[in-house]
């Protein structure tokens, strides 16, 4: 537990990339540049803005560097895998929990925001995302956040374990592996079905498929976590 703490102190270390970047490098630029276009657009029914994506997206560029950067520094100071495995998926698990909670209560404050500031629109709020109580809120923005994470760590590790050639070999692939896939429910009719399957749930019953794959990610991560080798 020591060491993986350690871990964790390693990691928190950086300000910028974990606490300085996703809020005022990311997420309030956002939130200022659609308030401008508030001012200037002026809509009677205010409008619904999608750039709450923003900090979700820097989640999963931060899973990928986190681990870039502090790989082979960690094993050079004589961290074990499982410790670092387990102190990443640690901060990472913090970094969701702290995300979803404060996207949450933006979500719960905005309207009192945008008045104050004489803007009609949503950035935070937003229609079925923000349905069910306050804690399927919060599952649905945590869901998003630690599948996300968990998503750039595994592709990650699967770069530490495979290195430029396993992911020459591993993007075409997918890309052939989702073509036939699309084609399949083309040609089959499946995408009405599909549709239907995901507006039929809730935004929070989704989040919990996104957590069941993230949890499905962190142990791909494990497995190569304990075959890769520092270069």
């Amino acid at each position: 537990m020591n060491r993986v703490t350690t871990v964790m102190k390693m990691y928190s270390k950086d300000h910028i990339l974990w606490f300085l970047a996703p809020w005022c490098f990311v997420l309030l630029p956002s939130f200022l540049i659609n308030v401008l276009v508030g001012y200037l657009l002026q809509p009677e029914r205010g409008y619904f803005s999608g750039g709450l994506v923003s900090i979700f997206i820097y989640l999963l560029v931060l899973g990928i560097v986190a681990v870039t950067q502090t790989f082979p520094f960690a094993f050079g100071i004589s961290i074990r895998r499982t410790d670092y495995y387990f102190g990443t998926n640690l901060m990472l698990l913090l970094s969701s929990v702290t995300v979803a909670t404060i996207v949450m209560l933006m979500s719960i404050s905005e309207s009192s925001i945008t008045q104050s500031l004489g803007v009609n629109f949503h950035f935070f709020s937003l229609p079925y995302l923000t349905d069910g109580n306050l804690f399927e809120q919060w599952w649905t923005y945590f869901g998003t956040a630690i599948h996300l994470c968990s998503l750039g760590f595994v592709i990650a590790m699967f770069f530490r374990r495979y290195g430029r050639m396993g992911m020459f070999i591993l993007f075409p692939v997918m890309l052939v592996i989702f073509s036939i896939f699309s084609y399949l429910c083309t040609y089959y009719n499946w995408w009405g079905s599909i549709f239907t399957w995901i507006g039929s749930h809730s935004a929070a019953q989704l989040a919990s498929c996104l957590f069941a794959l993230a949890v499905f990610y962190s142990l791909l991560s494990f497995i190569m976590i304990r075959r890769t080798t520092i270069a």
